[in-house]
Parts: C-alpha cells; sequence; structure tokens
C-alpha cells in the first residue's frame, strides 16, 4: 500500500492530481470498529486513462460521527458522477451522490460520510 496524504492536504491533492474520484467506480465499503471508534474504508476503482495500469484508492475514514450509504438493482453499482469532499464544521465530509456539488451539506445529499480524520493510500 503506498501512502498518499491525509486530512485537508489529501483534499487539496485530490482535486489537482490524478487520483480525484470523478468517474471512479466504488468497488467495496468496510465499516468497523476498533476501540469504540468507527472505521470506514472505501475502494475507488479509478479510470484507467489516468495511470499506465489499474489503480485502486483506498479512503481510510477514521472517527467517523456519521454515515449513510443507499443502493438498489435498478441502479449501476457506485459510479462518482459527481461528489463533495472537503472539511465542514462537523469534520471531514465526502458525498458520492450529492445534491449539488457546493462546499456545503446538505439534507439533500446522499451516500455520505462525517469523520475527525481522512488518509489516502493507492492499494
Amino acid at each position: 500500500m503506498e501512502y498518499i496524504d491525509k486530512n485537508e492536504e489529501l483534499i487539496r491533492r485530490s482535486y489537482s492530481e490524478k487520483f480525484y474520484i470523478l468517474d471512479s467506480m466504488i468497488t467495496r465499503f468496510d465499516v468497523y470498529i476498533e476501540d469504540y471508534v468507527v472505521f470506514i474504508d472505501v475502494y475507488f476503482s479509478l479510470p484507467y486513462h489516468r495511470f499506465k495500469d489499474d489503480k485502486v484508492l483506498k479512503l481510510h475514514f477514521i472517527g467517523v460521527t456519521e454515515y449513510e450509504f443507499y443502493w438498489n438493482n435498478t441502479f449501476t453499482f457506485y459510479t462518482v458522477e459527481r461528489y463533495k469532499f472537503f472539511k465542514s464544521e462537523k469534520g471531514f465530509y465526502l458525498s458520492t451522490d450529492p445534491y449539488d456539488e457546493a462546499e456545503t451539506t446538505l439534507e439533500e445529499d446522499r451516500d455520505i460520510i462525517f469523520c475527525r480524520e481522512v488518509e489516502g493510500y493507492f492499494i
């Protein structure tokens, strides 16, 4: 596993480098608890044209305070067509199905995670 960065620096780099998650596909969610702390790992298959080889990006959400995912079989499994990824007043925030793309948290946003820290890795 190759460490990329964490928190604000990860978010900044995710928009300026080749590992942004737009047009990626979520292939796996791991939700677990250790020492009373909730963690979520989300795996994104990045489009092959950004790299010489296929890459998988793992975002590791630490200290999760809220999450919500929804899917049913009438939809393609978690293709990221739009997203929000920023630091909010409640912590770091990711929505892979946002109502809009403004850096605000909205009740209408779907597939969300709020957490205290986030790290990124290539696997």
